[in-house]
């Protein structure tokens, strides 16, 4: 009954408002009315557009940042494709035969200039194997676990390599001290900045002709007898793959025929045993004086 009363009451109130706006007044309540709320929705519309403009730009910058990193992503893919082609090209022109291994620990300090690869026993790798990048020498092996192996790079205190100048030949030790030098060069060697230094093959660790840097600057050693150069490696202090230089297999050995050893006779034994030779007693002559 009561919502019968509210709905008679607001078509009656209805039918007022028809009936008063077409009076003089009434067109004039309609609009000022108009004029307010046209001026009430001016406000109300630019809060939603603001709303929505702050939505729109939050999706925008949302979508900004993982369009960013997908083209990072993407640009990691073809740095790391390139990388690989160039490994596996520089594999494929290497005289050596070569396992590519990847960097997967830094020894920190005080034990700088070891690196750890992910190739062991398992794979082949033996202790004193020479490690390389494509642009040179790196370091040689010096622990190896079944799935691991420890690389004392050029950079560690305790390296050593023998070298020699590309262009003159003169021979020399590398090693570290305050930086890569080449040390005991003869003072007659007639060295040159700019010249390249490689591995000589002495001593039988590193094969003959592994780039290893340039002669930066060249001074005497303090007794005069030998020049001491200062060298600028050419592999970087931070590589991702290395290549451990595998020792070729020595070729098989011919097959030795085996002689058959000389049968010994063994002498015949005599059926009857021997017997001692019997040896006669010797006879006392007794000498008898004359009376």
């Amino acid at each position: 009954m009561s919502s019968n009363k509210t709905f008679l009451i607001l078509i009656a109130i209805s039918i007022l408002l028809i009936i008063w706006g077409s009076t003089r007044y009434g067109k004039s309540f309609q609009l000022g009315s108009a004029r307010i709320i046209s001026h009430l929705q001016k406000p109300l519309t630019s809060v939603v557009s603001i709303l929505d403009a702050k939505n729109e730009n939050r999706k925008l910058r949302k979508r900004l940042v993982e369009i960013s990193r997908e083209k990072e992503l993407y640009q990691s893919y073809i740095e790391e494709n390139v990388r690989l082609t160039d490994l596996l090209s520089f594999k494929e022109r290497s005289s050596h035969s070569l396992l590519c291994a990847e960097v997967i620990g830094i020894s920190p300090h005080p034990n700088k200039g070891i690196i750890i690869i992910n190739k062991g026993r398992a794979d082949g790798v033996k202790k004193d194997m020479a490690c390389i990048t494509p642009q040179g020498l790196l370091g040689i092996v010096t622990g190896v676990e079944r799935d691991v192996s420890y690389i004392q790079t050029i950079e560690e205190p305790g390296f050593r390599a023998s070298a020699m100048d590309s262009r003159t030949r003169a021979v020399g030790i590398v090693r570290q001290k305050n930086g890569l030098i080449l040390d005991n060069i003869a003072m007659g060697s007639p060295l040159n900045t700019g010249d390249t230094v490689i591995t000589s093959g002495l001593g039988g660790v590193f094969p003959k002709g592994l780039y290893i840097g340039t002669i930066k600057n060249i001074k005497k050693s303090r007794d005069m007898l030998f020049h001491v150069a200062r060298v600028l490696a050419f592999v970087p202090s931070v590589v991702e793959y290395v290549f451990i230089l595998e020792k070729e297999t020595p070729e098989e050995a011919p097959i030795s025929i085996q002689i058959p050893e000389k049968k010994i006779k063994k002498p015949i034994a005599p059926e009857q045993p021997l017997r001692e030779p019997i040896i006669p007693e010797p006879r006392i002559r007794i000498l008898r004086r004359k009376p």
